[in-house]
């Protein structure tokens, strides 16, 4: 009876030996059902077989391709790292600007200045590109040509129709649906007018659907260290544009801009950002690549530079007899309204009594403008008086398109 029970149960544990030896032998790409946590890509990884179900057949390419194995548990391949981390380092300085002394003095400068790594700057300088396109703007930049004669007939006409299209008066329309309370809020904030922050973003970069082709450390290196000119002014622009990823932890290798270094969508120079850059949407960071801290921003621009809430900016003149062609067109030279309405210029609505006359040349003649102090807060945004036309007649054309009553639009004129 004792033996009969004996070789009973050596033979089910030969049995269950054979069965879990055969299991353990079956599978090493079957994931186990219990996967939760994700290993950092900083950690060294090693491969290491894991006993689970044998269901092996059922573990697709696509599964292979997302799992590893890490210290006997199965997690997803790490993620590439953010292109704002991805910062290398190199002994030496190679590259479109390795011969250059202006940069090997600036990366001088920034090492003893502010702390810099060197073998970092070598490393970010050497992947700068001097491209053929910002090499021209930087010459042209360095030797501009003088104007001897007169603007053509129809430049305000030209100038205006570039940005006064159809398109862009219905993008600036859908901007402000998709971001009207953080313009509320910035009018409320600071004072200016909705269709104002949308005409500067308009005019600019189209709602932000062109912020530049051009990586911005190659823009600011170019006019940095090949202009004879005004290359000290760009080397503070790069330096400000260094300070402001590192604080920001932005690979500067990455973002975009114009061709002299203007930046996110509202074009600030890297020196402005930190001067008038706001954390509109409460991030705890400014970036002005996001549509309300470039809303934000524009608004506290203008209101540091003077912005008068409620003031006009420009109304149609008509004019009575010659008197007025003894008045040279400039958005900076003030006269009094009267004086103006003693030489036969009348304005066609209310504006302020210190006015400054502009003359807008179309196809058919000039057009004659009375501009106010706030058209002048425009033209420090770019001093041009075309500019600052097409900012305005874009914030009244994208005006008149918005519903009244959805959020009230400021009645500046």
């Amino acid at each position: 009876m004792t033996k009969t029970k004996n070789i009973k149960t050596g033979a089910l544990l030969t049995v269950v030996c054979a069965t879990l030896l055969g299991g353990c032998t079956s599978q090493v790409r079957e994931q186990p059902p219990h996967v939760s946590k994700v290993i950092p890509r900083a950690m060294p990884t090693r491969t290491v077989a894991t006993p689970v179900k044998p269901k092996a057949k059922q573990v697709t390419k696509k599964h292979r391709k997302k799992a590893v194995r890490v210290s006997g548990k199965i997690t997803r391949k790490p993620q590439k790292a953010p292109k704002h981390m991805a910062i290398g380092y190199a002994a030496q300085l190679s590259g479109d600007f390795a011969n250059n002394p202006q940069a090997l003095a600036f990366i001088e400068m920034m090492v003893s200045r502010h702390g810099f790594d060197r073998r970092q700057l070598n490393y970010i300088f050497s992947h700068a590109k001097a491209t053929p396109f910002l090499q021209r703007m930087a010459y042209r930049d360095a030797y501009p040509t003088r104007k001897t004669k007169k603007s053509r007939k129809g430049s305000w006409t030209r100038y205006r129709n570039i940005f006064l299209t159809e398109d862009n008066i219905q993008r600036g329309v859908r901007f402000w649906r998709q971001n009207r309370i953080a313009l509320q809020r910035a009018e409320q904030r600071f004072g200016v007018p909705q269709e104002y922050i949308l005409g500067i973003i308009g005019v600019e970069t189209r709602y932000g659907g062109n912020v530049g082709k051009n990586r911005a450390i190659d823009s600011l290196a170019t006019m940095g260290f090949n202009n004879p000119r005004r290359g000290h002014y760009f080397q503070k622009e790069l330096e400000s544009y260094l300070l402001m990823t590192r604080r920001t932890g932005l690979n500067p290798l990455q973002p975009k801009s114009s061709y002299a270094g203007a930046l996110g969508l509202c074009q600030f120079m890297p020196s402005n950002i930190k001067r008038y850059g706001v954390d509109h949407d409460g991030s705890g960071t400014c970036n002005l690549w996001t549509p309300a801290d470039a809303i934000g921003s524009v608004a506290n621009y203008f209101q540091k530079h003077g912005w008068r809430p409620g003031g006009a900016v420009a109304v149609l003149a008509t004019t009575k007899g010659t008197k007025y062609r003894n008045f040279k067109s400039s958005y900076k030279k003030t006269h009094s309204l009267s004086k103006m309405q003693r030489n036969g210029i009348y304005p066609l609505g209310a504006i302020d009594q210190k006015v400054r006359l502009l003359k807008m040349s179309t196809y058919s003649g000039d057009e004659i403008w009375l501009a106010g102090h706030n058209f002048y807060v425009i033209t420090r945004y770019n001093h041009s008086s075309k500019y600052a036309m097409a900012v305005h007649q874009l914030a009244q054309a994208i005006k008149k398109r918005i519903r009244p009553g959805s959020i009230r639009m400021a009645s500046a004129r």
